[in-house]
């Protein structure tokens, strides 16, 4: 039922239009992602151990410099756990110069078994892009469900290894506020990747990542975590 719950708010929100007057007005596409984790890890708080998700996202060019992405993703732990999640979000970008981008994000989140709540993410982003392959972004939100804030600074960096692979590496550091128990600076964190293309819209992304909580007296571990995802574009 949430997974028809979650579909019928997304098919709500696209534009009302045909797909033939979409092409002629504006560029937009679909990408369709499913994947594994060994943990799920989420703003330094375990939720899950080995988890699976699929994830639709469609982005549409408002216009040169706006787009939006409207999607949804449900994840749910195997074996003996019995997490599930399910949410949907809207986000909004905006290329203000050659290097700045901001963002507006709000995402609604529901939880099975877990110590988050349900509730609404809203968040606000700033980037800088010192070039086309490594940038910097900064992000504050706020969780209705926790009551609390979530803060963090955050780097990306992608190199091409080939002409249908790159290696992808995102590092950050975060802050919290009346998070779930957790006050002040949170924990770092970092995620290596290597997608391969496979052709011009199907591609698989190894990756391992970890999670470093930087208070001690904070609820939770430190944890590593690797997976799998498997990506379709249409």
């Amino acid at each position: 039922m949430k997974i028809v719950r979650l579909f019928s708010l997304l098919v709500l929100a696209l534009p009302a239009t045909t797909s033939a007057e979409l092409e002629n007005e504006i560029q937009w596409g679909v990408e369709a992602v499913t994947g594994y984790r060994s943990d799920y890890i989420y703003r330094g708080f375990e939720l899950a151990e080995s988890t699976l998700d699929f994830q639709l996202e469609a982005e549409v060019a408002l216009s040169d410099t706006l787009a939006l992405n409207i999607g949804g993703w449900y994840a749910t732990e195997t074996g003996s756990g019995d997490f599930d999640e399910v949410a949907g979000f809207l986000k909004l970008h905006h290329q203000t110069t050659e290097h700045l981008t901001l963002g507006a994000s709000a995402t609604y989140r529901d939880f099975n078994n877990s110590l988050f709540e349900e509730g609404v993410d809203l968040g606000l982003t700033a980037t800088w892009n010192f070039c086309r392959d490594f940038g910097i972004t900064l992000g504050g939100y706020y969780d209705t469900g926790a009551e609390g804030w979530y803060g963090n600074l955050e780097s990306y960096w992608t190199k091409p290894v080939s002409d249908k692979a790159f290696f992808a590496l995102k590092t950050g550091i975060s802050a919290v506020d009346s998070y779930y128990d957790r006050d002040g600076f949170n924990d770092v964190y970092a995620r290596a990747s290597l997608t391969y293309n496979i052709s011009d819209t199907v591609s698989v992304t190894p990756f391992i990542g970890g999670s470093a909580l930087l208070d001690s007296d904070d609820i939770g571990d430190d944890t590593a975590f690797g997976g799998i995802w498997f990506e379709v574009r249409f």
